[in-house]
């Protein structure tokens, strides 16, 4: 009787799914690819990421519609949705209503400090335009897979977010500067950006030396740089920048160093099939058969990126290279960063 409940249930499942039109299967599918690739990074790369308490549901827009993963009760209260697919570990629903009208998402998006009803009060919503949105604003992305890297990218905010100590952290401490400061003192003083430049130098020297008493030196020599360079910069910008600073070069360092992960894994993984069926802008991970950091210089040079998004790229990579475990601790520790791990090594 149970076996004839299971296959009956099967059954059901597959006659629901079965009902989508072609142009909504390449949007489940592009889902499940998503999903399943969460589950790659939590195995390989950084564990814990899909466990059930950092959860973070996902909302994807086409042009005219939207599609949410997994949501939370208060998101299906404040959105009229109808279920569309399931399976063991994603439920999508179709909302009613496009839940806004933004042409373009690509970002983890919350509110925070102040109470409100909105959905994603102390909630992180990862949020994304589908590929073909993001082709029409960014046209050098050129397939689905690229596509992905960017969401996983986002993806990890959200697990930044869900974890308490951190969001607290967070909005007492840092909230009130925003990145833009910071990227505005790299931008407009030379003497900043050329500090900058030569510490994220140095860590490139460091990751890049074999003799460990050399890679010490290397390391004592960036902390020497960097606190001369907080001092004047605070007696010159009246800013003390350091808190901000260690927190941004954690969030987005670790986040772009999960991007970085799925490059390497994309270079052996094999073609999705079920993918590669739907949806024609899957290119079998083409771009990424035979991948070296070294062509994507914008990962780990603070001159062709985002300043902090480097070097905090760069001190993770440093950190697996001296073997101190960082994974366990970040986010789970308040404010502790990439830096202070290093620092005290």
């Amino acid at each position: 009787m149970q076996r004839l409940i299971f296959i009956l249930f099967t059954f059901l499942t597959f006659s629901f799914n079965d009902k989508n039109d072609g142009k909504e299967q390449i949007i489940f599918d592009r889902i499940e690819f998503i999903f399943n690739l969460k589950q790659t990074i939590q195995k390989d790369v950084w564990e814990s990421f899909t466990d059930k308490q950092f959860d973070v549901p996902l909302i994807y827009f086409t042009d005219t519609s939207s599609y949410v993963v997994n949501p939370t009760d208060k998101f299906l209260t404040t959105f009229k949705s109808k279920l569309v697919f399931e399976n063991r570990q994603i439920k999508i629903y179709k909302t009613e209503q496009r839940v806004d009208s933004l042409p373009f998402h690509m970002e983890t998006g919350l509110t925070s400090r102040k109470q409100t009803d909105e959905y994603n009060y102390h909630s992180p919503f990862m949020r994304c335009s589908s590929y073909e949105e993001v082709f029409k604003k960014i046209p050098d992305v050129l397939s689905t897979e690229e596509w992905v890297t960017m969401i996983m990218h986002e993806y990890f905010h959200g697990f930044q977010f869900k974890h308490p100590t951190y969001m607290d952290y967070y909005e007492k401490n840092i909230v009130q500067v925003q990145p833009d400061s910071l990227i505005n003192i790299y931008n407009n003083n030379s003497w900043f950006k050329n500090l900058i430049d030569k510490e994220n130098e140095t860590l490139l020297k460091s990751l890049s030396e074999p003799n460990s008493a050399k890679t010490e030196k290397l390391i004592d020599t960036f902390f020497k740089i960097r606190s001369q360079r907080r001092i004047e910069t605070k007696q010159r910008v009246k800013l003390d920048i350091a808190n901000y600073e260690k927190c941004f070069e954690t969030m987005e360092g670790t986040a772009r160093y999960v991007e970085f992960s799925i490059y390497n894994k994309f270079s052996t993984m094999p073609p999705d099939y079920k993918l590669s069926k739907s949806d024609t802008s899957f290119k079998s991970f083409k771009k990424f058969r035979n991948y070296k950091i070294e062509n994507d210089k914008w990962l780990y040079l603070t001159e062709k990126t985002t300043y902090f998004y480097a070097v905090g790229f760069n001190m993770a990579k440093l950190l697996d290279k001296l073997k101190i475990e960082y994974r366990t601790k970040l986010f789970n520790e308040g404010g502790l960063s990439l830096e202070d791990i290093l620092i005290n090594r």
